[in-house]
């Protein structure tokens, strides 16, 4: 994973003088007094669970039960009806994979060089699926329709996440698409070539060769269909799937061929205008790039 500041780094190594770079370090976050002031751990202590806590969850919790809300809590997809959609269905069960999964996990690498390869359909049906695709589904008890289980673990299985790509080289016009895992379709949202303000707002250069990429995949939270159960824990329960679905992502990229590297660092708000998430309900949570590895790439 990268995240870094390029110039911030810069100037850190730039510093000789012992004093001055003591100096630095203690108005810093590698001071570990520093790091009790952050908001992540005021988080974590808010979202720590007891007794008080876990009785009050419980009643979120039961309020689950009733149909109605299960029918809702049941359809976890954003959709842009009126939007041109390309349909992945034909490749549905096409691909008999035969590599073993334990030399998969141990052969994958991010890949940060690639050379210009156009990503098929095809490919781009597999990334998708078996990162965050439909793999099961039940009757509701008590209700109409279905529950849709996915390809990682879920909270609840309310599957808070939703995952968009922009594509660079492909048969596909370039433009950001939304992947609807209940049409096994991609939506065609904002078609243009965003790759030179992509690369403005994506701080991956000079380390990824973001012009050569295949493609970018953006995956986003929809806050409300977990909090409104778990509450303050919820937040960790989406972390944590979007760890899931982005090691997914990593390992499938990896048994079909390509490579990935999942990028940190990011100005959020302007990739959500570009994704159309308001930055407040939804917003984005990860970036990876992928695309074709290069022959010059080294081993990281």
């Amino acid at each position: 994973m990268l995240h870094f500041n390029l110039e911030r780094t810069m100037k850190t190594r730039a510093i000789k003088n012992p004093k001055t770079l003591i100096s630095h370090i203690e108005g810093s976050l590698q001071n570990p007094e520093n790091i009790g002031n952050l908001c992540a751990l005021l988080y974590h202590e808010n979202s720590k669970q007891s007794r008080f806590s876990l009785f009050k969850q419980g009643e979120e919790i039961g309020k689950f039960s009733n149909p109605y809300i299960l029918e809702r809590a049941a359809q976890p997809y954003k959709c842009f009806p009126t939007t041109k959609f390309f349909s992945m269905q034909e490749y549905k069960g096409m691909n008999k994979h035969t590599k073993d999964i334990f030399n998969v996990i141990k052969s994958r690498r991010s890949g940060r060089d690639y050379e210009k390869y156009s990503i098929s359909l095809n490919e781009l049906y597999q990334i998708l699926y078996y990162s965050y695709g439909i793999n099961n589904e039940i009757p509701i008890k008590g209700g109409e329709g279905v529950w849709s289980y996915r390809t990682v673990p879920s909270g609840g299985a309310l599957y808070p996440l939703e995952l968009y790509l922009y594509l660079n080289y492909s048969a596909l016009p370039k433009g950001i698409y939304h992947y609807r895992p209940d049409k096994n379709n991609i939506e065609l949202i904002n078609e243009n070539d965003h790759l030179p303000e992509l690369r403005k707002i994506i701080f991956a250069e000079p380390m990824v060769n973001l012009p050569n990429c295949s493609c970018i995949i953006f995956i986003s939270s929809v806050f409300q269909r977990t909090l409104m159960k778990y509450g303050e824990r919820g937040y960790r329960f989406i972390l944590q799937e979007v760890g899931f679905v982005s090691q997914n992502l990593s390992l499938i990229c990896e048994a079909i061929g390509l490579s990935s590297c999942i990028i940190g660092s990011f100005f959020d708000d302007n990739i959500n205008n570009l994704i159309k998430a308001d930055g407040i309900l939804e917003s984005i949570q990860s970036v990876i790039v992928i695309g074709k590895k290069s022959e010059n790439e080294t081993e990281s």
